[in-house]
């Protein structure tokens, strides 16, 4: 039995060939849409202003720094400056002290006179000796004890006839 050639399953037969090769089933597209460009300029500005923060922190950290130092320089200036005046005052107040006048004023208080000759004392040879040898060791390797000391010293006193 041929089917005629317009039967109604022929034309489903057709049809659904016809379908299936040519038609695709309808899937439903998202619409696109043209978006702008993203800014960053808002995350690089606010990067800045934090460096740009970060900087003055760190310059007004260094000002304190070198404002904390110069007043410890003027304090110690004016210490120096002190010391100086305090120096030349001292000075001074030795001068006057050590002045021949001011001397023979005080002498003369303690009842001294001038010296009207001058005498020169000689002195032995071995007290000489003795007090050359009395002296610091030369080789420093040697130590020498207190009781040594006295001893040594007692010896160029009595040499020397207890002159000093």
């Amino acid at each position: 039995m041929a089917l005629p050639a317009h039967s109604e399953r022929a034309t489903s037969v057709r049809s659904r060939v016809h379908g299936s090769a040519y038609e695709r089933p309808v899937v439903q597209k998202p619409s696109l849409v043209v978006v702008a460009p993203q800014r960053r300029t808002a995350r690089w500005i606010v990067a800045g202003c934090v460096v740009v923060f970060g900087l003055m922190l760190g310059a007004a950290a260094f000002q304190t720094q070198i404002a904390r130092r110069q007043l410890a320089l003027d304090t110690l200036d004016r210490r120096i400056r002190a010391a100086h005046q305090q120096y030349d005052v001292l000075r001074r107040e030795r001068a006057e002290l050590r002045s021949p006048g001011r001397l023979a004023t005080q002498a003369a208080a303690l009842g001294m006179v001038p010296a009207t000759q001058t005498q020169f004392r000689t002195l032995d040879a071995s007290v000489v000796a003795a007090v050359q040898r009395s002296g610091a060791p030369r080789d420093h390797v040697a130590k020498v004890t207190i009781e040594e000391e006295f001893a040594s010293y007692a010896a160029v006193k009595a040499q020397s006839g207890g002159a000093p």
